[in-house]
């Protein structure tokens, strides 16, 4: 069955670890969806806050993107907890979580990329 928007508001997260081709995708895909977009990054490292900003403003993206920080290195924990959030806070939204993910021609081929994703 699917999701009813009509009475809620809908949300598109969408989880980047770079900027590169595999976010930008996902990025294009969400605005199919209707609602509010924003990606979300979330921060192993405090020192690389102004790289993944200014890669965002370099590309000059036009949906918002979102910082997070992982006190104890779990991405799923952080994203987990901002989007329990949203749905605490409105309890007939219908949240999509968007994950970019890069599907490659030969299977040896995904261990020469980032496992970010898994």
């Amino acid at each position: 069955m699917a999701p009813d928007t009509k009475n809620g508001d809908h949300f598109v997260v969408i989880p980047v670890a770079n900027v590169d081709k595999v976010s930008m995708n996902a990025i294009r895909y969400s605005k199919l969806f209707r609602g509010a977009i924003v990606a979300v990054h979330v921060l192993l490292n405090p020192s690389c806050r102004k790289e993944i900003e200014s890669q965002w403003k370099l590309q000059n993206i036009d949906i918002p993107l979102l910082i997070l920080e992982s006190s104890n290195g779990s991405i799923i924990e952080s994203l987990t907890t901002y989007v329990d959030g949203i749905r605490s806070g409105r309890k007939d939204s219908v949240i999509t979580i968007l994950l970019p993910v890069l599907i490659t021609l030969k299977w040896w081929h995904r261990y020469l990329h980032g496992q970010t994703a898994r």
